[in-house]
């Protein structure tokens, strides 16, 4: 017999739900892409501050106040106002930007969820359908939510950029009124977010207008304040238990940060978004339904693995593939090259005294912390950039792009900061020889994903093709995974060996 859950029965057996209808982690797999979008914004800024600087024959003063730790001469109108209008604008860029992925997931995820907890059924296809149906829906919600909820902070953010000179010259009068009044902004950010938790569920399952989205999240936020701080209390109780679990096994000389990360967004954060639309349809008086019995097997596991890595094979057979594939090393390489180009003795100063990179002494990481836990850790934190890299490519492509484009960049950094190929190619390419392709393969499949939507878009293919390869770069990703753990355990404990073989300390 079928049996009705509570909604907080979803807290304590949600993994039932996970088990039983693996594709509802596809959606918060698309979600992680949304960090390829924020380090695209962050890549931007930086080079047009960094082509300001240039412009204007300021970097000499940098380096020299970098060297001579005279950071109030930093705090000058000429260096810092660019700054703070370079984030101003980047934060504004990142937001919107965030909004809009933020929107395209919700608009779909919520009615996929829905239909997990009222009908049994889970369909990659109808997430979409309902993503481009309602995305524009949620995201003028998602306006008007972050519109209410930074009115606080407006005050706090005027008060610290008119007292900032005074703060960096060391006032703590200023700097303490400033941070109370941002803290009681915060408070009341946080209070109207939660209060509007239910308006992108009211535009994404009964497609509301935005206003009225709005006005019935309020209206339920009296009814069901106790869900809303559940639901808040299990997000606060994650984040401490993660972060006491990662400065416990620190003691050991162990880090787990990234396997922490990847573990709360692909399998708790799916629990607590299902606990909200369950409150949400309860709410409406709609009956739950307890999913089926499933457990993880090594079998599944296997079967999932294998699945992934014929279609690696696949991947270089097919025309698209391989179109995609070129594509990707050449936007890789030019990344490299404007790395390598963009690094002159003035900024290859900067990035060694600040000691973002300095030549000849390897991470501090390889000496301090267990090198098997560290290479799992270096594993789980490339896999989540390649699964980002990938999933990005829903939107046409573009942050994988540019994240190929980022990631040859920064290579580009290095090599011409440490000035020496072969100390460069020995803290890089022992592992970087499975890693770089790993992730090269990864942006490729992004890179066919998003020319697939450009077809979408132009009816050239279906909605159900652009489905079949949603889920086959999933499970893509998913194959690229043991590459990764390859790379990792090499990276944690032959790369620190050939570096000091090649003068690294």
């Amino acid at each position: 017999m079928v049996k009705v859950r509570k909604p907080n029965d979803i807290l304590r057996y949600g993994y039932r739900y996970l088990l039983s209808y693996p594709k509802m982690i596809l959606p918060f797999m698309i979600y992680e892409a949304g960090v390829i979008v924020g380090q695209a914004v962050i890549v931007i800024a930086s080079l047009s501050l960094l082509s300001y600087f240039k412009a204007f024959n300021l970097i000499p003063k940098i380096v020299e106040s970098i060297e001579a730790r005279n950071f109030e001469a930093l705090a000058s109108p000429e260096i810092m106002q660019p700054i703070l209008i370079t984030l101003g604008i980047a934060g504004i860029a990142y937001m919107l930007i965030r909004i809009v992925f933020d929107s395209f997931v919700k608009a779909g995820l919520y009615p996929f969820l829905q239909k997990v907890l009222i009908e049994r059924e889970v369909s990659t296809k109808y997430f979409l359908e309902e993503a481009f149906r309602n995305w524009a829906l949620v995201f003028k919600t998602n306006m008007l939510i972050y519109f209410f909820a930074t009115i606080p902070l407006i005050p706090s953010l005027i008060l610290f950029y008119s007292s900032f000179e005074k703060i960096i010259a060391g006032s703590i009068e200023e700097l303490g009124f400033s941070a109370l009044t941002f803290i009681a902004g915060i408070f009341l950010a946080l209070i109207i977010y939660l209060a509007l938790v239910f308006a992108p569920m009211a535009a994404s399952i009964d497609e509301n207008s935005p206003l009225q989205s709005i006005i019935r999240s309020v209206l339920m936020a009296k009814t069901e304040a106790g869900a809303i701080i559940l639901y808040f209390s299990a997000l606060v109780a994650v984040t401490l238990v993660a972060i006491a679990v990662e400065s416990a096994v620190k003691s050991f000389y162990i880090t787990l940060g990234s396997l922490v990360s990847t573990v709360i967004s692909l399998a708790i954060i799916p629990i607590l978004h299902l606990y909200l639309v369950a409150v949400y349809e309860t709410h409406n008086n709609e009956t739950l339904l307890e999913p089926s019995k499933a457990r993880l097997t090594f079998k599944l596991m296997y079967t999932t693995l294998n699945k992934g890595l014929k279609l690696i094979r696949i991947f270089f057979t097919t025309k698209y593939g391989l179109i995609a594939l070129i594509v990707t090393f050449i936007v890789f390489l030019i990344g490299f090259t404007l790395g390598y180009l963009t690094v002159d003795p003035e900024i290859r100063s900067i990035l060694i005294n600040s000691g973002i990179i300095v030549p000849g002494r390897l991470n501090p990481e390889f000496r301090v912390y267990n090198r098997i836990f560290l290479g799992l850790d270096i594993f789980f934190h490339n896999w989540r950039t390649s699964l980002s890299t990938a999933m990005s490519g829903i939107a046409y492509a573009i942050p994988s792009t540019i994240s190929t484009l980022f990631n040859g960049y920064v290579i580009g950094v290095v090599y011409a900061t440490i000035n020496d190929p072969i100390k460069a190619s020995a803290i890089i390419l022992p592992h970087g020889i499975l890693e770089i392709p790993a992730f090269l393969l990864a942006s490729a499949s992004g890179i066919l994903l998003g020319f697939k939507m450009i077809m979408l878009r132009g009816d050239k293919v279906s909605l159900e093709e652009v489905t079949i390869d949603l889920e086959r770069t999933a499970i893509f990703i998913i194959g690229l995974s043991l590459v990764f753990l390859v790379a990792g355990i090499i990276e944690s404990n032959v790369t620190p060996i050939i570096a000091e073989m090649a003068g690294w300390s």
